[in-house]
């Protein structure tokens, strides 16, 4: 649509004044932001180091917890075979044993020749149910430096030890332009360092920007630090740093071609080209199984919109949903496919209760109740129960008001329809979505199934969703499974339900329906590719 000469010799005008702004101002804009990004990740390294590191004594006080119950308390021959079965089956603890009272070795399993030094920095501890102490070469020359032992006062007297393997928080977290150049370091106590990464003697101590981030544990006497010289920091917009200079020079051409595009941009041929297609029902729902990877059965399906033009062009959600999330247009969407759902699931959902229908939802339909009333006036009193169904709501886009959309979940709940968290771990919302909104599913990401052979903290994490979630009595649902190793590693983490393209791709409706009913009467006994994802 034409604008007015006017309104065109105005954006002009702009245009030509913004052109004169201060470079400066960009210098400003994108160094705060590379200090704000470098302060959030450098917290998350310390984060990360810090979970790790509470994993990792975790599982030594248990270790020891249990050799106490067992009542294993000397160093009888029987004993230290049993004490080695046990440490056998750890994954960070590399010995145990026992401790005279001067924190001097009495037997340690298994056995790799004699131990000079004492075990306990300071004897006087080991009157504490749990110690901690981290070896050097003036106490402990046989143990590497930094080593971290566990003690542990039994039943009987007896102090238990444990010796934490030296690689344990060797992790290397932290994102690719950050990894190289921060200092990190986990302190035990009153300040013996178990582990440290990077080289200290590399950071500028004059820097009065530096930035550091440290988390302290409220579980064990441990400290995660972390510290990175704003230089390196701002290595994250050094590319945007030079587009920013190279741009300054041509800015104000740029500009006045900006505006001139402004003036005849096809918005107008954009928004008619959308609402037609909801006119015309262009939008259509396709479902993506999701299966129990134990039994092999369904379990239902996800909902994904496909806009399936006119001439039969289909165009993916991510070249439509931004504009429909920001003009509008896609609440009526969502109400559209969702009628579209009933008509094509409905005779096969409405006598089997156990078949479930996820439903994605955006931020902007938890701003009031009206998605209260399309549910109940699409879904009351037809063949798919309330009951069945299951509205996710993701992590990566910020809710605006946390209080109003725990109210509309509130309601959903009081219908009998269950809530996903979506692209759990990677966005706004976090641990504070699982406490605050009531969540009932868990939807691990991709990104996490996809690093889970490789990278040893998307499964740390993966491990920690799934205990959080078994603790809070959730379901977990494994997204974007494509090889039949990750389905192995899935089970051995005690996940059950899962989808992706190994299974099945979103199918249009007569596909997933035959699909369907073919998996809920023949119930087949293993899970694994259901149709070609080709």
């Amino acid at each position: 649509m034409k604008k007015s000469s006017f309104a065109f010799a105005g954006s002009i005008v702009f245009a030509i004044l913004l052109a004169l702004a201060p470079f400066v101002l960009g210098k400003v804009i994108l160094h705060a932001y590379a200090m704000k990004t470098g302060t959030t990740e450098l917290e998350a390294i310390a984060n990360r180091y810090l979970i790790r590191a509470e994993r990792v004594l975790s599982e030594a006080v248990g270790l020891l917890r249990d050799i106490d119950r067992s009542q294993i308390h000397s160093c009888s021959g029987q004993d230290q075979i049993r004490l080695g079965e046990m440490v056998a089956k750890s994954t960070f603890v590399r010995r145990v044993g026992f401790v005279d009272a001067n924190g001097f070795p009495q037997c340690l399993v298994p056995t790799t020749g004699a131990h000079r030094g004492a075990m306990m920095v300071d004897a006087a501890d080991m009157t504490r149910q749990v110690t901690l102490a981290v070896s050097d070469k003036d106490n402990a020359p046989d143990l590497p430096e930094g080593t971290v032992i566990v003690g542990w006062k039994s039943v009987s007297g007896a102090r238990i030890v444990a010796e934490v393997s030296v690689g344990a928080l060797d992790i290397d977290a932290g994102p690719e332009y950050l990894r190289d150049r921060r200092y990190v370091e986990v302190m035990v106590g009153g300040g013996y360092r178990w582990f440290s990464a990077g080289r200290q003697s590399d950071l500028n101590t004059a820097d009065p920007n530096a930035i550091t981030a440290k988390a302290r544990s409220e579980i064990f006497p441990i400290e995660a630090r972390a510290r990175v010289d704003s230089d390196s920091a701002y290595t994250n917009v050094r590319t945007l740093d030079l587009t920013l200079m190279v741009s300054c020079m041509a800015l104000g051409c740029l500009l006045v071609g900006v505006a001139i595009w402004i003036n005849w941009r096809p918005d107008q041929a954009t928004h008619d080209e959308f609402v037609m297609g909801l006119i015309r029902n262009e939008f259509v729902p396709y479902y993506q199984p999701v299966m129990n990877i134990d039994t092999g059965q369904i379990e239902g399906c996800e909902l994904l919109v496909r806009w399936i033009k006119s001439d039969g062009t289909v165009v993916s959600p991510g070249a439509f949903m931004q504009y429909a999330e920001t003009s509008g247009h896609v609440f009526e969407m969502t109400r559209a496919v969702m009628r579209q759902s009933v008509k094509d699931l409905g005779a096969l959902y409405a006598n089997r209760l156990n078949l479930k229908l996820s439903i994605n939802l955006f931020a902007g339909h938890f701003n009031d109740r009206k998605v209260i009333d399309d549910i109940e006036g699409i879904f009351g009193g037809g063949p798919i129960a309330f009951e069945q169904l299951v509205f996710e709501v993701t992590e990566r886009y910020p809710l605006g008001d946390i209080e109003r959309a725990r109210k509309i979940i509130a309601e959903m709940h009081s219908l009998g329809c269950r809530v996903a968290l979506d692209d759990t771990g990677t966005g706004h919302g976090g641990l504070a979505y699982l406490q605050q909104l009531g969540i009932d599913i868990v939807k691990i990401d991709k990104m996490f199934i996809d690093a889970m052979g490789s990278d040893l903290g998307a499964s740390t994490i993966i491990d920690v969703l799934v205990e959080l979630a078994n603790s809070l009595g959730m379901g977990v649902v494994a997204e974007g499974v494509e090889r039949e190793e990750q389905i192995q590693r899935l089970r051995d983490k005690g996940i059950t339900s899962a989808q992706g393209y190994i299974f099945a791709p979103p199918l249009p409706a007569n596909l997933f329906v035959e699909l369907a009913g073919a998996l809920v009467s023949d119930g087949p006994a293993m899970a694994g590719p259901l149709v070609d994802a080709a």
